[in-house]
């Protein structure tokens, strides 16, 4: 402040200190030139320090103190209805409609009770993802097929059986988290495991017009779904051990 100045005031026992950043990269150039300048003087316990921080450009500050909090449901009603269109053949059937946030929120009121105050929680709904069958996408569609031991007992038309309630044992609810990924190493090492002794070779095919060997090892789907397989033992090929070579070809 100049002699001239009128308008401040003058603190003799406060100093202010602000990083510098010449290169803009948001980071101080001398993280530690705090410590470098009072080192010198008297000792840090008789000193006030205060830090005030601000926010970058790109970040906003809420100064609410509201919590939002989203929760995502899968209804009961919407899993029954939904299982039941995969599993129909009739055609007039439509694919169930996963509830709305108002149906969920006014389902849920009497939760608002158990919260607290300055919670607001957010009811979002949780959908399927349909995998493999003929309701699927075209390009999450697929066969699997399988190589059956010759000692094997069983049938052609029960490994096939046998094949799909190992797939829809693996996809069972209760074994997966909203969003969560799909490997299919991991369901080639259960349907071995579940048909040990009576398959000796499992491959999944993808069935789209652009899809190639290996396209469905990996799926992904959105926070909000669960994957649900459209599985049937028309989905199911056996691959004869001396045509094995052509277990990973496309169908013609």
């Amino acid at each position: 402040m100049t002699d001239g100045d009128k308008s401040g005031i003058y603190v003799n026992d406060t100093v202010i200190l602000s990083m510098v950043d010449n290169n803009n990269d948001e980071r101080p150039d001398e993280p530690s030139s705090f410590s470098n300048i009072v080192s010198s003087g008297d000792s840090l316990d008789k000193l006030r320090f205060e830090w005030t921080h601000v926010p970058a450009d790109n970040e906003l500050v809420d100064p609410s103190f509201t919590n939002l909090i989203d929760v995502h449901v899968l209804t009961k009603t919407y899993d029954t209805e939904f299982r039941s269109w995969l599993s129909s053949s009739r055609q007039d059937i439509r694919q169930p409609l996963v509830p709305t946030i108002d149906e969920l929120t006014s389902s849920f009121k009497q939760q608002a009770n158990r919260k607290a105050m300055s919670d607001s929680i957010i009811y979002k709904p949780v959908s399927y993802k349909v995998i493999f069958g003929s309701k699927a996408d075209p390009e999450f569609q697929a066969k699997f097929r399988v190589i059956k031991v010759p000692e094997s007992n069983y049938t052609d038309n029960e490994v096939k059986e046998r094949v799909v309630q190992s797939i829809t044992k693996f996809f069972d609810i209760e074994n997966w988290d909203f969003g969560e990924t799909f490997y299919f190493t991991e369901l080639a090492a259960f349907v071995h495991k579940e048909l040990i002794g009576i398959i000796s070779s499992f491959v999944i095919v993808p069935q789209g017009a652009n899809s190639v060997f290996g396209d469905l090892f990996q799926i992904s789907p959105r926070g909000d779904e669960l994957l649900i397989p459209n599985v049937s033992v028309n989905d199911v090929d056996l691959i004869d051990t001396r045509s094995s070579s052509a277990i990973t070809q496309a169908s013609a």
